[in-house]
């Protein structure tokens, strides 16, 4: 408030809400960092000492230590190349050089990736993709989300239950979606899980190799594609993730979608 006249006041306000939240977001941001990156730190940094004070070591003894410190240094690759992904979703410029992406090749050959990652345990895993039914976009941002959303179902579905992966057009475009008969999400939790670091179960998303942003990526990507992430989940009866793209990323046929249509509903 400053004077402004003979007899008034001046009164100047400004709507910072917008600052204060990118900023919680910095704080969050750079918290939650740096809480993923100290545990395989400590982890390796231990082991270093363990190794540095032994003067003699079985050769058994060095492969289990050697074999540990690998874990926590993928885990930290892994990490950084999410990060790094994300980070380039976010900066990118819309997408302007789309291909017709087969995506029932592209799915046979992830379930295949699937069924490696499965191993030991066995899940039950199918395709029911539509012949034909392809989209127009980017196909390596398109390959990172669905496989982001079936390699979850394997890591976190019990052993030797089903997965279902489906492909079908729908009234209003296309439908992927990945149907697990797992253990399930509570409800609180569904609105929070494309949320950077957001875990259902932070133990077991870290021994299962989580890093807590592939929903993000998956977000992200689908938001580059006009595309949406619809999550349904019951506790004991499983998860249901869907992504809906519109009609006019659908190829059917050969048939090419309206330009017109697809530049009218791109984000800005």
């Amino acid at each position: 408030v400053i004077p402004f006249g003979s007899s008034q006041k001046l009164m100047i306000g400004r709507d910072v809400t917008q600052l204060s939240n990118l900023e919680k977001m910095r704080r969050d941001f750079v918290a939650n960092i740096s809480h993923e990156l100290r545990t395989p730190l400590t982890v390796v940094t231990g082991y270093i000492e363990t190794l540095q004070d032994i003067s003699s070591l079985s050769e058994k003894d060095l492969k289990k230590h050697l074999a540990a410190m690998h874990d926590q240094a993928v885990r930290m690759q892994r990490l950084v190349d999410d990060l790094l992904t994300l980070s380039k979703l976010e900066t990118a410029p819309p997408l302007r050089h789309e291909t017709a992406v087969d995506i029932p090749a592209m799915l046979a050959g992830l379930k295949e990736t699937a069924e490696l990652l499965s191993g030991e345990r066995r899940h039950r895993i199918t395709l029911e993709a539509t012949p034909g039914l392809r989209l127009l976009g980017n196909e390596e941002e398109l390959r990172s989300a669905l496989s982001n959303l079936i390699n979850n179902a394997v890591r976190y579905t019990p052993a030797q239950t089903q997965i279902r992966v489906v492909w079908q057009a729908t009234d209003d475009g296309a439908r992927f979606a990945v149907i697990d008969s797992g253990e399930g999400i509570a409800p609180h939790h569904i609105p929070h899980l494309t949320d950077r670091f957001y875990r259902v179960d932070s133990a077991r998303s870290r021994a299962t190799g989580g890093t807590g942003l592939g929903l993000s990526i998956v977000k992200h990507i689908l938001l580059r594609h006009n595309a949406r992430l619809v999550i349904e989940s019951e506790l004991g009866k499983g998860s249901t993730f869907s992504c809906m793209f519109p009609a006019a990323r659908v190829l059917t046929n050969g048939a090419a979608p309206a330009l017109r249509a697809i530049s009218a509903i791109s984000p800005p």
